[in-house]
C-alpha cells in the first residue's frame, strides 16, 4: 500500500509530538495500524521483530522501515524525521534551559516527566496485551518468547548472545511451515477456511 508522503510524515510528526517516556513503538502502532489502517496487525509485528533484531533505537528504525515501506525511501526518511524533529528539538531546548539555568532536583518539570514516563509504561502494556494473541499463535512461538524471557529477563544473559541463539531458532521453525505454504497455496488456504468456519 503506497501512502502520499505528506500524510505519511504528519502522521509520524504526531507519533513524534506525543511519545513521551519510551511509548514511541504503541504511539505508531496505535496511529499506522489502528487509527490509519495503513498495515494489518501480523505485518505491523513482523516489522517490529525485524527492528529490535537490528543496531540502533528501535523507535527510529521502525519508523524509518515502515515509511519506506509505505513511502519508499523518501518516506522511510520523512517518517524518521517526523519521529525524531519534535523531541530532539525539545531536548536541545531543554539541554539550553538545563546549562542557563542549572538542574533543579525535585521540580515540577522533574516530576512532570516521571509521570509521563509511568503513563508511557501503561500505554506499552496495554499495547503488548493487544498483539500478544496475535504473535503467540502457536506453541512454537510460545516456546520461543518464554526461552527469550527465561535467558535474558531472568537469567540476564547478554542480548547479542540470547538473539545469535533464538533468531535463527525462530527463522528456521517458520521457514519451514512458509515453504509448505508457499508449496501448497490452496490447501493452506481451504484449511484457514475451515478454521473460520
Amino acid at each position: 500500500m503506497k501512502v502520499p508522503r505528506s500524510r505519511l510524515f504528519l502522521a509520524f510528526l504526531q507519533v513524534g509530538l506525543v511519545a513521551f517516556g519510551g511509548g514511541g513503538q504503541a504511539q505508531i502502532y496505535q496511529s499506522i495500524v489502528l487509527k490509519h489502517r495503513w498495515m494489518e496487525e501480523r505485518e505491523f509485528l513482523e516489522t517490529t521483530a525485524l527492528c529490535r533484531v537490528l543496531p540502533g533505537p528501535v523507535f527510529a528504525n521502525t519508523a524509518a522501515h515502515i515509511g519506506a515501506r509505505l513511502g519508499g525511501v523518501l518516506g522511510g526518511v520523512l517518517a524518521l524525521l517526523g519521529v525524531l524533529a519534535p523531541g530532539a528539538t525539545l531536548m536541545l531546548l531543554l539541554s539550553f534551559a538545563y546549562f542557563r539555568f542549572g538542574a533543579v532536583p525535585g521540580s515540577l518539570a522533574e516530576s512532570a516527566l516521571n509521570g509521563v514516563a509511568a503513563a508511557a509504561i501503561g500505554l506499552i502494556l496495554a499495547t503488548m496485551l493487544h498483539q500478544a494473541p496475535i504473535a503467540l499463535d502457536s506453541l512454537k512461538a510460545v516456546g520461543l518468547a518464554l526461552v527469550v524471557f527465561v535467558t535474558y529477563g531472568l537469567l540476564h544473559w547478554p542480548l547479542l548472545l540470547v538473539l545469535l541463539l533464538t533468531v535463527p531458532v525462530g527463522m528456521g521453525l517458520y521457514w519451514q511451515e512458509a515453504a509448505e505454504n508457499s508449496a501448497h497455496p490452496r490447501a493452506s488456504q481451504g484449511m484457514e477456511a475451515d478454521e473460520r468456519g
